[in-house]
């Protein structure tokens, strides 16, 4: 094998395969990547066996071949690198690399043993631009239960709602405490699927599209196009597929605990709640507890925490309009600022109910992605 290709595209090609590397000592093959040459492409592939990598590199190829990397140590070596060409060839199962100045040699594992990375045989997919599923996945992925005992709140809810008027693809993360929905209408989707579907996928497989999305590599096209199975699914984006194994629970039916009416509604600026919350969250306690007084006599709002090892905080903010009863909560403010950071406009509508319950929060003029909040109760 001898190929030849930009450093650059190498580099973030290389980077992204590697996140998908397992650590697995009775299958140490997992941590590597395997190089395979076919018509002036080069083809990186990573698994780790849950997850399954394949990125296409354009180049010169002078002679077919491949050859198995080990991930790690290969990345460090190409993120040092500041040439803008390098030569990689095999012989006798070592990698010759050469760029600039620089001779390096790796010593190579049987390419044989590499396992084979599946792909999905369905013609059904959904195809969304990249940019509105990267924000889809950025305002999504905070709320997942990273360690959650139940397997269904370790990942996010796909679920494709079709009518005879519309589809709508509803992403949705929850940890119990707080849940955020996001609703990706029909005018920013594609799609050949007649049926409604709900799949659960990973939260790490999530991670890693919304890594791919961001590395920004050419190889990268404008849409994502997603291929789902009934226990595995693939996110291809050209010349980049990635291919994951579904998590097989069922999803929490959520929309019994989203409220329809509320006592309170209060519309303010974002920024100046944030603001707000990051000062006054230094003096919370240990639950990361900080008192809200939605006040709709007096057109204001309390914001207040203490604790007797540091002090105590207190700040007013007036919002544009607020109406309904006076109502008094504590929320964890690190769950607050999480949702409030996934807004993407400048005015926000908090909406509630008792005390008890949660709070619903949305853009003022969008509520394509809500964030619904759970009250500490204290």
């Amino acid at each position: 094998m001898k190929f030849t290709t930009l450093v650059d595209n190498f580099k973030k090609s290389i980077n992204l395969a590697e996140k998908i590397t397992g650590k697995n000592l009775t299958l140490p093959i997992l941590s590597n990547i395997l190089l395979k040459t076919n018509k002036n492409k080069l083809y990186l592939l990573a698994t780790d066996l849950e997850i399954g990598i394949e990125l296409i590199i354009t180049g010169k190829v002078e002679k077919e071949g491949k050859f198995v990397i080990p991930a790690k140590t290969f990345s460090m070596f190409l993120n040092n690198l500041s040439e803008e060409k390098i030569t990689i060839e095999e012989s006798k199962n070592v990698l010759s690399v050469k760029s600039g100045n620089y001779n390096t040699t790796f010593q190579g594992i049987n390419p044989d043993e590499f396992p084979i990375i599946p792909e999905t045989k369905t013609e059904k997919y959904i195809e969304i631009e990249k940019k509105d599923f990267e924000e889809a996945l950025e305002q999504v992925i905070p709320s997942v239960g990273y360690t959650s005992p139940k397997p269904e709140l370790n990942g996010i809810l796909f679920k494709l709602e079709n009518t005879t008027a519309k589809s709508v693809l509803k992403l949705v993360g929850t940890d119990s405490f707080r849940l955020a929905e996001k609703n990706i209408l029909s005018q920013k989707i594609k799609t050949n699927i007649k049926e409604n579907l709900e799949i659960i996928i990973p939260l790490r497989t999530a991670q890693e599209v919304l890594r791919i999305i961001q590395e920004e590599i050419e190889e990268v096209s404008s849409v994502v196009r997603i291929f789902p199975e009934s226990n595995q699914i693939q996110f291809s984006f050209n010349d980049v597929r990635l291919i994951s194994r579904l998590i097989n629970a069922e999803y929490p039916k959520y929309s019994s605990i989203i409220p329809s009416s509320f006592e309170n509604q209060t519309i303010l600026n974002k920024k100046k709640l944030i603001e707000a919350v990051k000062i006054v969250g230094l003096f919370s306690g240990r639950v990361n507890d900080v008192m809200f007084d939605f006040n709709a006599s007096k057109k204001e709002i309390v914001i207040e925490a203490q604790d007797p090892s540091l002090g105590a905080s207190h700040t007013v903010l007036i919002p544009e309009e607020i109406n309904g009863s006076s109502l008094k909560m504590s929320f964890n403010y690190h769950f607050l600022l999480d949702g409030l950071y996934s807004i993407k406009e400048d005015e926000i509508i908090i909406k509630l109910n008792k005390e008890i319950n949660p709070g619903l929060i949305h853009g003022k003029s969008n509520d394509n992605f809500s964030y619904i909040l759970m009250p500490i109760k204290i």
